[in-house]
Formats: C-alpha cells, structure tokens, sequence
C-alpha cells in the first residue's frame, strides 16, 4: 500500500515551499527514494498545494511539470482542480496564462490532454470551457468535440452544441456523435444505475436542430421552432429545454 504521508517529508518540503525554493524542492526529490518519490508527490498535490498563495502554485505547477511531467501532471492537475472548484484559482490568473504557454507545443501534448480531462469536468460556465480549450491549444473543432463526449455536464453538452456547428456541413460525422451520446446515455445509465437523460436528451436535440433523419430512435424530447433559434447562444435557454424532460 502506497504511502501518503511522511512527517519528515512533509516538513522539508513545507519548509521549501515556504522559502519559495523550486529549484531546491526540485533537487530534494531527485534524492528520495521510488517510495519516498511517490509519497513526497501525494504531500505537495493533497496537502501543500491546497493552501499556497495562487502565484505560488502556478509557479511550482509549471516547475515540476516541466521538470517530470510523468510524475506530476496528473497529481498537480488534481490539485488544481479542487482549488478551481474552490475559486482560490481562476483560469484568468496570469500564472495559468504563463504556465499554458509554457506547455504549448508538441512535447507537452499529453500534458495538455490530461489537464483538460482533470478540468472539463469541474467546469460550469461554457465561456470558461471554451477559454480553457484556446489555452491549451485545442482549437480544431473534432478535437474539442472528442473532449466534450467525456464530458457529461450541462455546459459540456452546450459547448458542444455549439462546436458541432463548425461540422453541419457533414450529417454522417453529425449522426456519429449522436450515436456516441445514445451509447454514453447507455454506459452511464448502466453504471449510475439510474438513466441518463442529459446525453439522450443532447442526442435528441442535436438530431432536430441539424435535422438528421438517419438518426433513428424513440426520442421524448420535443422540440418547438422558436425553442430551436437561442439553443446555441443563449445557455439559460439551452438548460431550461434540455433538462425540461
């Protein structure tokens, strides 16, 4: 069983990160053992990052991911996220803005994917899932669309409505993604044991607003013309006819 705490660990560390010393936090790990390594990573990602100044912890987010991004991607994302749904970090602090252009690039393309899908999630506002996307580089519309199929939220779902405006030109990728919703709408409902009516209910108005006869099935969500004309622009509108099953 991994360990998740070491007091002597943990007060070295502390004491680093209070003196602001990535470099010699950096230099510390290289010294731990494979246990101590994996135990000093728990320590900084579920106990030090939970309380350090925003520009500290942008700061060492980027110092230790661009120094072991295997180690630390994942784990310091966790952190983030908690703080994000928190609002002890915002997606406007200038840190995050520096620390995404540090990832920009082919080398940190796995960095990126992993943050996204730490952070999709806990996201509620579609402005700020949309800004998350343009920060970590993600700007083709069929690699946003891939994202957001695993991203079973309200402001997921509107996102990608309107990402899937980029493709109406194409009902046979259109109908596909419809399709991958029905099947999610079946695996969630499955592992939830209750249904999943927001990605059946998605299937449905996404089949109607791009008007995919292909698209066969018992659909309950019905839709009125005037209903269809804010889906895209307007979210309270978006929410109030999706969920209205």
């Amino acid at each position: 069983m991994e360990q998740h705490y070491h007091p002597l660990l943990y007060q070295r560390l502390r004491q680093l990160f209070e003196a602001g010393e990535w470099d010699a936090v950096t230099g510390y790990l290289e010294g731990l053992t494979h246990s101590q390594f994996r135990t000093a990573g728990y320590i900084i990602g579920e106990r030090l990052l939970t309380d350090v100044p925003l520009e500290s912890f942008w700061t060492v987010m980027q110092h230790l991911i661009l120094w072991n991004a295997k180690a630390f991607t994942v784990t310091l994302a966790k952190a983030a996220a908690l703080r994000l749904q928190g609002e002890t970090l915002s997606l406007e602090d200038k840190g995050f803005r520096i620390l995404s252009q540090a990832l920009r690039g082919d080398s940190h393309l796995i960095d990126r994917q992993k943050i996204l899908m730490q952070w999709l999630p806990i996201i509620q506002q579609p402005a700020k899932m949309e800004m998350l996307f343009d920060a970590m580089d993600v700007t083709d519309s069929r690699k946003r669309i891939e994202f957001l199929l695993h991203t079973d939220t309200l402001p997921a779902a509107f996102v990608l409505l309107r990402t899937l405006r980029f493709e109406e030109h194409d009902q046979e990728y259109l109908t596909s993604v419809c399709r991958q919703l029905i099947r999610r709408a079946s695996t969630l409902s499955q592992a939830q044991g209750k249904a999943d009516s927001l990605s059946f209910n998605l299937a449905s108005l996404l089949r109607t607003y791009f008007d995919l006869p292909d698209l066969r099935g018992t659909f309950s969500l019905a839709l009125e013309s005037y209903e269809l004309s804010r889906l895209d622009t307007d979210y309270d509108t978006f929410c109030r006819v999706i969920t209205k099953v």
